[in-house]
């Protein structure tokens, strides 16, 4: 076998990636720096051949290899139809061990997309619209995903049910309340998380379910490299499909549309809803969107993620830091100004 030294020292998920490599029966001349993600660690892969290939180690958790089966067959089905997202370069999910009393690592090995990711400060108008127009002929091609291998999807709404569940037990311990009160002046009522329960059983009943992304957001997008073409920003890179989930279309554009409001902090709320929903989805693809539903429910649905997001930050991290931390105070921000979150006294 071929291999030279990595651009990156030997770490043990270095090791794990040639022990990877090795079963999958490959020649490879370099492991490049790893990238992190959410459920993954991405190892770009220079194979003897000189091919790129993208070696993945997924997160060690309960129900890894369904959701692993379930974003390849969505990524393979969307790769199928021409868009740049990932194909499995093998069928085979390797098994890195036996996870001795905790969940097993498993390893896979994808196609290389090319492109990189930027920072949403420089997100310009053009880029957002992009988005839209990508999101939504993403949804157009996976309203025809076959039903059968969307039965195996998870139900969006359950997934987002049992994190409200989760976020009613948490705000609702008084040591919560009474730190969250005295450290930040703020409270959370549980009467508005009800709501956000009626509001996903709803969901759950409206026609035109279908499968969906569930992370559509920046670090998952990847772009050609500079210089931009005159045509505008092109999209080459749709990542890590491990949120796929079945359900309405209205759930991904609103997930998205909340990461949006925060980190495009150089442009007002309507103008980044009025880019990536009105000139980009609505108008450049080719999905619809009924108007009436999206008037009625995605702002309430928006307001969910956001709620979802001010929840992680609570949890992990320490109350006193996060008046430093700029995206949790946008949120909080917004939050206040809908209401979801009240201003207390200590």
């Amino acid at each position: 076998m071929t291999k030279t030294a990595s651009k990156t020292p030997i770490t043990e998920p270095m090791t794990l990636a040639d022990k990877v490599l090795h079963a999958y029966g490959l020649e490879y001349s370099r492991i490049l720096t790893p990238q992190k993600g959410y459920r993954n660690q991405s190892f770009p892969v220079v194979l003897a051949s000189g091919e790129m290939r993208n070696l993945i180690l997924y997160k060690r958790e309960p129900g890894i290899v369904k959701r692993i089966k379930a974003a390849n067959a969505v990524s393979d089905f969307l790769a199928g139809q021409n868009f740049p997202t990932r194909q499995t370069a093998d069928e085979r999910i390797i098994k890195l061990d036996s996870g001795s009393g905790r969940p097993a690592q498993y390893g896979a090995l994808y196609s290389y997309l090319d492109g990189h990711t930027i920072p949403w400060e420089a997100y310009t108008q053009d880029h957002i619209k992009a988005l839209g127009e990508m999101m939504g002929n993403m949804h157009a091609a996976l309203a025809a995903f076959p039903p059968r291998a969307a039965d195996s999807l998870p139900a969006v709404t359950d997934e987002y049910l049992a994190i409200v569940a989760r976020m009613k037990r948490y705000f609702g311990e008084a040591p919560v309340q009474r730190s969250l009160g005295q450290k930040l002046q703020l409270a959370v009522g549980l009467e508005r998380l009800e709501y956000f329960e009626q509001l996903l059983v709803g969901a759950n009943m409206l026609p035109g379910q279908q499968a969906l992304h569930m992370d559509f957001v920046r670090g998952n997008i990847l772009f050609v490299r500079e210089p931009v073409e005159e045509s505008g920003p092109r999209i080459t890179g749709i990542l890590d499909f491990e949120k796929t989930a079945y359900g309405h279309p209205l759930m991904d554009v609103a997930r998205t549309l909340a990461f949006l409001y925060i980190d495009c902090k150089y442009k007002p709320e309507e103008k980044v809803r009025k880019y990536f929903l009105g000139s980009g989805y609505a108008k450049r693809s080719a999905a619809p969107l009924p108007a009436r539903l999206s008037a009625a429910l995605l702002g309430p649905l928006v307001d969910l993620f956001l709620c979802y997001d001010f929840y992680k930050f609570l949890r992990h991290n320490p109350y006193e830091s996060l008046r430093q931390n700029e995206h949790f105070v946008r949120t909080r921000d917004m939050l206040l100004a809908r209401g979801v979150v009240t201003s207390s006294t200590p």
